[in-house]
């Protein structure tokens, strides 16, 4: 009786192990445009793979108007099925929404724009490392396994001056 405990036991770690560790999210490559060059530019962008777990995004944006007092940016999430297709995730104006959740954390712990207007310094996102994104998107908020891309248009005064896209894979 006590071998027959000790089989399932094992077979209980072996078995979720192997569900907790299945998904995975990594950083495929990104595309930066800049529309409008007189009014900021990207000194860098790049995914480094430190080693084969930890890989991580950073960037900075030099940004020449200073101060910005009205800003907004239009987020989206594609999966990629024969193309790049919409997810649409229903959001509401407070932080029990998952996407919303995810973008205050990233913010409050991986860049330097966690405050009100007016923003009047450049903006950067410190190591923003995968496995924090993992967590967020096979755990909080489920997404299947695939090809995903993360759009994002940033506006000031109402001008589109940039768009970020970042790719990547939950396997």
């Amino acid at each position: 009786m006590y071998f027959k405990a000790e089989k399932f036991f094992v077979l209980v770690i072996f078995f979720g192990n192997i569900i907790e560790n299945a998904s995975k999210f990594e950083f495929a490559w990104h595309l930066i445009f800049v529309k409008d060059p007189a009014f900021l530019s990207f000194e860098y962008c790049f995914i480094k793979s430190v080693n084969r777990s930890y890989k991580y995004i950073s960037l900075k944006a030099n940004i020449y108007e200073v101060p910005i007092t009205n800003e907004s940016a239009k987020l989206q999430i594609s999966r990629r099925f024969r193309s790049y297709m919409p997810i649409t995730i229903a959001a509401s104006q407070n932080l029990a929404n998952p996407m919303l959740r995810l973008l205050e954390e990233i913010t409050t712990n991986y860049t330097n724009t966690n405050h009100k207007c007016p923003y009047d310094h450049d903006l950067v996102v410190d190591r923003l490392p995968s496995q924090f994104l993992s967590e967020h998107f096979t755990n909080i908020l489920p997404l299947p396994p695939g090809d995903y891309s993360f759009n994002s248009i940033w506006y000031s005064k109402n001008i589109e001056r940039a768009t970020i896209c970042i790719y990547s894979t939950i396997s």
